[in-house]
């Protein structure tokens, strides 16, 4: 495996064991005080990890000697720095490849190979699980098929998407897993597209959710906005698919459900901020940002101003 001579990016290492915390409120102010924990309360809730799109930088060092390598889950890579490496299916018949920042891999999975790095080279890695390519297979008509591995992948929408991820892994994915989770199905599906001979469009459905269903799937978000929520999860409150609720959902509230989230989370900010004992600490992880830095980013693109400022005017 890769691993033998990289180095995980540290920010991206804490996206991958996040730490999920959730809120007990105080009858003496009302303000969240969070208790850390690793395993959730709620069914509904339970952590999927297997069912995650995960991205993370890696940065690999020359190795002297070929690596072998396996992939159980379909990776991409997208090359972040200039670099030449030797691959192969075996130790003895490899190639070697020269490649420039932005170009992408995707790699064969299940599948031994021997790779040989002749010089540092900075990557992003995207995985996505296989949760993700069966369920928009059958939601295109089909079955996931087997994706054709290729040292040079060149298309420009697969490309967008990983440019999507990439940000937000950046900007320490402010929506959390709901918007990594509609990346990475939009990324199964060009996949399949382009790699994979799956032909069939995604279906596209008119008319929004019933009041019913929008109330039902309102209220599960605002009772969890401490968690990271998914989409999955909030498709399963109306028993719809997640594409199919995603645009009932869009169609219904005018935004994505993600930017829902994101919003409903902010929304509750500035609840918790007019307490006179809030800490903003407190505030951002009973909002469910995994920072206070991180929700003093958000809370300044929706608000304009930070949440110290947002404070002090309301007390002013």
């Amino acid at each position: 495996m890769w691993s033998k001579y990289l180095q995980v990016d540290e920010n991206a290492k804490m996206n991958e064991q996040r730490v999920k915390s959730f809120a007990s409120v105080s009858n003496r102010s009302g303000l969240c005080s969070v208790k850390r924990h690793l395993s959730s309360v709620k069914r509904h809730l339970k952590p999927v990890m297997d069912a995650e799109l995960l991205v993370q930088r890696i940065a690999n060092k020359i190795s002297p000697e070929p690596i072998r390598q396996i992939f159980d889950k379909q990776v991409l890579a997208k090359v972040l720095t200039p670099g030449e490496f030797e691959f192969g299916l075996g130790s003895h018949s490899m190639s070697r490849y020269s490649y420039t920042p932005g170009e992408m891999i995707l790699c064969r999975r299940n599948t031994e190979e021997w790779v040989r790095w002749h010089s540092p080279i900075q990557m992003l890695l995207i995985t996505v699980p296989d949760q993700m390519f069966h369920s928009v297979a059958e939601e295109m008509g089909g079955r996931a098929p087997e994706l054709n591995g290729t040292p040079l992948l060149e298309d420009e929408r697969i490309r967008a998407l990983v440019a999507a991820a990439e940000a937000d892994l950046a900007n320490g994915s402010p929506a959390g897993r709901i918007y990594t989770d509609s990346i990475g199905r939009a990324l199964a599906a060009a996949l399949m597209h382009s790699q994979g001979g799956l032909r069939s469009p995604m279906r596209h459905y008119r008319g929004g959710l019933s009041p019913v269903q929008l109330r039902r799937v309102t209220s599960f978000v605002h009772e969890n906005l401490h968690e990271d929520v998914s989409l999955m999860q909030m498709a399963e409150e109306v028993q719809l698919s997640p594409a199919y609720f995603s645009q009932m959902f869009r169609q219904s509230t005018g935004v994505a459900p993600h930017q829902f989230v994101l919003r409903a989370r902010v929304e509750r900010a500035k609840e918790l901020l007019l307490k006179e004992d809030a800490r903003v600490l407190d505030v951002a992880i009973a909002c469910g940002f995994q920072t206070q830095q991180h929700f003093a980013r958000v809370f300044r693109a929706l608000c304009k101003m930070s949440p110290t400022q947002f404070r002090q005017a309301g007390f002013a």
